[in-house]
């Protein structure tokens, strides 16, 4: 998949990787006991002053998206720690590969039987929506909620691979692997950015009245992300050939990484 291609599709944001993405990258072999300990306080001031664009310039220390991601995932015990709270993310990105690797052995049709879904006489929209309910059934915790909305985001981008090819579902039968890799991708993204905000969105509440402004300091974030997710998908393209375990619970752990600055 080329470096665009994450970004093609149903949702229309498309930012940059920030220039700084590989900047300051700390060597694990660097870290001791004596590094200052990263607590909820300090993410939230630091998101506060991106907030309040008091510190809106990479170059300038606190304050910056990437130093925000960084801190977010140390205050939260670090990527170890991410990874053990990310049950129903890890869980629902590994039905969604499932779910595109029994379209490529057993076709949509039967794949669909398999998952105990009623397609007879649905629309695409209905079916996609029982896939999605399939997928991730679960949405009783905040990260059930930000796993489902991952999935609902992921699977848009196959609503709108049959929408291109005359609303025919069966088409899934040929997608390319390009669709597989940028929904993975978009589950992603979503997911990581997701679990982020549940955290500090209330800093957006509490500091910026304007719903514009809101919204674009969260695509400011979600394009970090995304950045992150495609940097980390590059370099190691096929990943999505692999088992699920490798694939998904492999690719969000080194993004984890990548944000805390350990690889």
């Amino acid at each position: 998949m080329g470096t665009s291609s994450i970004y093609q599709g149903p949702t229309k944001n498309n930012p940059l990787l920030p220039s700084d993405y590989e900047d300051e990258k700390t060597n694990p072999e660097n870290n001791t006991s004596t590094e200052p300990i990263v607590t909820w306080k300090t993410v939230k001031m630091d998101f506060t002053k991106y907030i309040n664009g008091k510190s809106r310039s990479s170059s300038r220390s606190g304050g910056s998206i990437k130093n925000v991601a960084k801190q977010y995932v140390k205050a939260s015990g670090g990527t170890k720690a991410l990874m053990s709270k990310s049950m129903s993310g890890t869980v629902s990105g590994r039905a969604l590969y499932d779910f595109y690797e029994s379209i490529r052995s057993n076709g949509i049709y039967q794949t669909l039987e398999t998952l105990h879904i009623q397609f007879k006489g649905k629309s695409v929209n209905e079916i996609i929506s029982l896939l999605v309910n399939a997928i991730s059934p679960n949405f009783i915790t905040k990260e059930d909620i930000v796993a489902r909305k991952a999935t609902q985001e992921a699977t848009a981008y196959i609503y709108d691979y049959i929408d291109r090819n005359n609303m025919d579902i069966q088409c899934l039968d040929n997608m390319p692997q390009d669709l597989v890799d940028t929904s993975m991708c978009a589950f992603l993204v979503s997911y990581i950015w997701g679990t982020m905000m549940k955290d500090i969105a209330s800093r957006l509440e509490i500091y910026e009245n304007s719903p514009d402004k809101a919204w674009e300091i969260e695509q400011d974030l979600k394009g970090y992300v995304k950045g992150i997710v495609e940097v980390e998908f590059e370099k190691d393209n096929g990943i999505f050939k692999k088992s699920p375990e490798e694939a998904v619970d492999g690719l969000l752990n080194k993004c984890y990484k990548t944000m805390e600055g350990i690889i």
